[in-house]
């Protein structure tokens, strides 16, 4: 940034769910610019496909040090501590671990606990009678009782994970100290799971990872920062009611998914692209000098690259705007790309999947009960999501 240089401020404008037509237009246009992001802070806007791309997957791009860290200690001697933000082979080493958790054959086994969970949060949506808040209902419910389960923590300590999280995650409070205590305190409550799980092992991810801790010298910390990374990403899938929202929207959509519900799993990738659940993603900052779309990014600076953005790139998704649920090609950035690739995207997938199809199925009237443009949406974290939801049967 030159002295004097005024730099635009980002987000353009407060979010209600569709990204802004000028960051659209850039996308194509100017793929690469500088903003001032919340907080005074300046930075390179990444959003063309390609460059997005890029800044995910490129070592010269790192997210650690980010404001969302894990919390994991030095210790000192020479053997950091493994955390999946690092990049190289000590991240490398450590999300092959970690997907030893997350494998395919284990995540489908989770699929009827997920719609056991979903049917009773929605038989307590029925009883309360109509209209009734979907985020309230099963939005909000439903990943946090199913990260629970997965990863073996009580669900009666959940109001304690969302004010962990709402202080982690709150853009205004980037760097702050209330961050930092709340990833001390979420470590420091983890560790003491992590103990309990190895005098008591069960059938979840911290057995999972204690299990494989002696032959691959995963050290507890490691194991404490693997939660935190879990239990933050997987607790909010704020997918499922952006996805309602965009099938409320194209009534012709939801009709095809209702006669045909094998399109179910494309409808999700698809929902997963077109919609947007925030104008914002975590920073990065470069460790080396970078060109990119004839910008030169210098060590040291931040970049926050915009996945929701770049897909609707025209070069990629034809006819980015259109919202198609049986888009054949659907190559999205919605859980990252690269070695970064969030490691809970099919149990994210399968929660949306059985979600939106238990919904359909249950509610065949299923019906906004205010005008989409009245829906609210939280203003104050990187994760934004509608905070209330309103349907009728």
């Amino acid at each position: 940034m030159t002295i004097g240089e005024t730099l635009r401020t980002y987000p353009f404008e407060p979010f209600h769910g569709d990204l802004p037509d000028e960051l659209l237009r850039m996308v194509w246009a100017e793929p690469v610019s500088r903003v001032e992001l919340p907080g005074g802070r300046p930075a390179w806007l990444v959003v063309g496909y390609d460059e997005v791309c890029t800044v995910l997957a490129d070592a010269r791009f790192t997210r650690h040090g980010d404001p969302y860290p894990t919390g994991a200690p030095d210790t000192g001697g020479g053997c950091p501590v493994r955390e999946l933000s690092m990049n190289g082979p000590a991240h490398t080493s450590l999300r092959r671990l970690a997907a030893r958790a997350f494998t395919a054959r284990r995540v489908e086994a989770y699929r009827p606990r997920v719609q056991q969970i979903t049917d009773e949060l929605l038989d307590e949506v029925v009883a309360g009678g109509s209209p009734a808040d979907l985020i309230a209902g099963l939005v909000a419910p439903l990943p946090v009782r199913v990260i629970c389960e997965v990863l073996g923590v009580p669900l009666a300590d959940r109001d304690r994970f969302a004010e962990w999280t709402a202080a982690i995650l709150a853009i205004a409070g980037q760097d702050s100290p209330e961050a930092v205590q709340a990833v001390a305190e979420l470590r420091a409550y983890l560790a003491g799971r992590l103990a309990a799980k190895r005098e008591h092992p069960g059938d979840d991810l911290f057995s999972a990872w204690l299990a494989a801790q002696a032959e691959d010298e995963l050290s507890d910390e490691e194991i404490v920062g693997l939660a935190v990374g879990v239990l933050i990403g997987g607790r909010e899938i704020n997918s499922t009611s952006a996805g309602l929202r965009a099938l409320f929207l194209h009534p012709e959509q939801l009709d095809r998914l209702r006669a045909d519900p094998g399109l179910l799993p494309a409808a999700v990738d698809e929902i997963l692209r077109w919609t947007s659940v925030s104008p914002m993603f975590l920073p990065q900052t470069a460790v080396a000098d970078v060109e990119l779309a004839g910008h030169l990014i210098r060590a040291g600076d931040t970049v926050m690259a915009v996945p929701w953005a770049a897909n609707r790139h025209p070069d990629v998704f034809p006819d980015p705007g259109a919202f198609d649920i049986g888009r054949p090609q659907n190559p999205h950035l919605a859980f990252g790309h690269g070695p970064h690739f969030c490691l809970g995207a099919a149990l994210g997938r399968l929660q949306i999947e059985v979600a939106i199809g238990t919904l359909l199925r249950r509610f065949p009237a299923l019906r906004p009960a205010v005008p989409l443009d009245e829906l609210p949406w939280r203003q104050e974290r990187i994760n934004c999501g509608i905070a209330e939801f309103p349907v009728a049967w």
